[in-house]
């Protein structure tokens, strides 16, 4: 009865195909039982002639069983159609189980053609608009326009090995790519360390010549830039002039396929493999990384230099040699072209990923002025740790942080620690925890509380830093900064939350000489209707034992708070104020609905 259902639904969809003039059914709806699809075979014709396919070619459509859910796809029949692989399109070079089709899917989301609106989900519709999208690519690549000017470029569908769990990672922009462009040294031994086991994420340090000069040095933040493992794990780079591909923009699946492509801009790799090989016969598979320049968009010039890296199999070494060979290079080298790495040999390719900061932070990332700051967060409790955490995510990298406390029990409900942290001190936890959220962190810790002596001078040197936040709540904090003599202008702010956090208090000024008085009377009032609600409010109890009450706010609230201090700053940097700013917000809801924080008090002056 399922089947009966599906089928009929999938036949009222393929009548929707009858107003498309260019299409023809060729076979009707068939079910693959080994790979649990069905699957419709097309002609579709196109006006422009192109050596890629003929002007009707045959196509299968593929559906899931659960039409109109699931996946659509739509493939080229393996005789009239097309056998290279071109752009928007998955390696084209294989050939499903059943015989029928090529697996190079087309691509066919929105973003890759124009003029198409939203995917529908309806039996009638759903269908329909895949056969479209897929007239309309085919009269694209007829016209050779698949890709135009200034649209975003796309590497070609790497094969990667299924039995490999592993990543490489790199960092390189438009800065690493001058680098690059003024060495001459087009191939060495490349440093690598381990991230992580299991998948094992690799990572490059340093890029050296055959003779051990350094071509080229990653800068990574203070999480990657501790050893993990020593000595560091070897690896042959080669630098290409060009993305290697084959029929049209199939990546090589061969070590034939490699030396194929690398033929076609004059690159003898076997020649340059030669060399690089000998420093790796140990017995062990390696990697090798093969580089090329790349633009950002289709039709633009080269920018970025992208790595991908491939795990070769074990080179020959000891007694494994060509027959009748000596156990020396010559010999290892022969059995390798033999055995080793012929046209045959499967290419490995593993996922290889650039983690640039310009690459990672592109989802969220504050303003590229606010980036280059450096800045120091005194407290880190619940809130400066909050608010440190979304500043790293967010980009900024350069942070260090300040406060001399033990992480506790107690602190587990809003902290952004756990409970591998506790009994350990809060600041070195919190740095850790800081810099292994990105590879470019570089957070430091000042494992003190600031102080100032008879002279007016601190205990540390706030002067290094460009933005100075407090989040101590302590006025004895602000005293300091107003009593400091600072010999540069600074951005300081001051955050701190009330009675279960529904009152958010921030002060922002910018100078070399900073007055909280206006700030203190905007929130007096406030502190003293908190200080009534004291009385009366049922504080929480700060563990078991000698009674002490704890601050009341839920991990939401402060969270709330923090995300809301982050964005008043950044504000306040971007808009390149010279005037103090002090900001009163408190919760609000009306009929039960949540409208969180909003400005109910502020004082503009200076």
């Amino acid at each position: 009865m399922e089947g009966k259902r599906i089928i009929d639904k999938l036949n009222q969809a393929r009548r929707a195909l009858d107003s498309l003039s260019q299409v023809e059914i060729i076979d009707d709806w068939k079910f693959d039982n080994e790979l649990k699809i069905w699957f419709l075979h097309l002609g579709i014709s196109v006006e422009y002639e192109t050596p890629y396919f003929p002007q009707l070619s045959q196509w299968y459509i593929v559906a899931e069983s659960e039409y109109p859910k699931g996946s659509i796809k739509v493939y080229p029949d393996v005789v009239n159609s097309i056998n290279v692989t071109l752009y928007h399109q998955s390696n084209n070079s294989k050939v499903e189980k059943n015989g029928l089709w090529r697996k190079g899917a087309l691509c066919l989301e929105v973003n890759t053609i124009s003029d198409f609106q939203s995917e529908p989900h309806n039996v009638d519709e759903r269908l329909l608009y895949h056969v479209k999208r897929a007239l309309n690519w085919l009269e694209a690549a007829a016209k050779g326009k698949l890709v135009s000017d200034y649209e975003p470029f796309e590497l070609p569908e790497f094969t990667l090995s299924k039995i490999l769990e592993m990543k490489f990672a790199f960092s390189e922009d438009v800065v690493t790519f001058m680098q690059w462009e003024s060495t001459e040294c087009r191939y060495g031994i490349a440093e690598l360390d381990i991230y992580k086991r299991k998948p094992f994420v690799y990572y490059v340090k340093s890029f050296k010549s055959l003779n051990s000069n350094i071509e080229h040095y990653t800068q990574w933040g203070n999480h990657l830039s501790k050893s993990v493992i020593s000595p560091l794990i070897s690896t042959p780079w080669i630098l290409l002039n060009q993305l290697p591909v084959i029929n049209e923009w199939q990546a090589p699946e061969t070590f034939g396929d490699l030396i194929d492509a690398c033929n076609s801009q004059h690159i003898d790799i076997m020649s340059v493999l030669k060399n690089v090989v000998s420093k790796i016969r140990d017995g062990r598979r390696h990697l090798l990384l093969l580089g090329f320049p790349i633009p950002k968009v289709f039709g633009g010039d080269p920018e970025i230099v992208f790595w991908k890296a491939l795990y070769l199999p074990v080179l020959s070494y000891g007694n494994k040699t060509a027959n009748g060979f000596r156990t020396n290079e010559q010999g290892w080298w022969l059995r390798d072209k033999i055995e080793v790495l012929n046209r045959k040999t499967k290419l490995d390719w593993i996922v290889s990923e650039n983690w640039n900061p310009q690459e990672i932070s592109q989802r969220g990332k504050m303003n590229d002025f606010f980036l280059r700051k450096k800045m120091l967060i005194v407290g880190v409790g619940c809130i400066g740790a909050s608010m440190a955490e979304i500043f790293v995510r967010s980009g900024v990298y350069n942070l260090t942080i300040i406060d001399y406390d033990i992480f506790e029990v107690g602190n587990l409900s809003r902290h952004v620690l756990n409970l591998n942290n506790i009994g350990e001190i809060k600041e070195l936890s919190l740095r850790n925890h800081l810099n292994s959220l990105n590879p470019h962190a570089n957070v430091e810790v000042i494992n003190h509380t600031l102080s100032i002596d008879e002279e007016f001078k601190t205990n540390i040197d706030l002067d290094r830093y460009d933005i100075i936040i407090d989040c101590t709540g302590e006025n004895s904090v602000l005293d300091i900064f107003q009593d400091v003599d600072f010999r540069k202008s600074h951005i300081l702010a001051s955050v701190s939350v009330g009675l279960g956090a529904k009152h958010l208090y921030i002060t922002m000024m910018s100078g070399n000489d900073f007055n909280f008085t206006v700030f203190y009377e905007l929130i007096s009032t406030y502190l003293q209707n908190e200080k009534k609600l004291y009385a009366e409010f049922d504080l929480p109890r700060n563990g078991i034992g000698c009674w002490h009450p704890t601050f009341p706010g839920r991990s939401d609230d402060v969270w709330l708070a923090a995300a809301t201090s982050v964005k008043a700053i950044e504000n306040y940097i971007i808009s390149k104020s010279l005037r103090t700013l002090s900001l009163v917000y408190e919760q609000r809801e009306s009929d039960g609905i949540f409208e969180g924080y909003e400005v109910v008090d502020k004082k503009e002056h200076g």
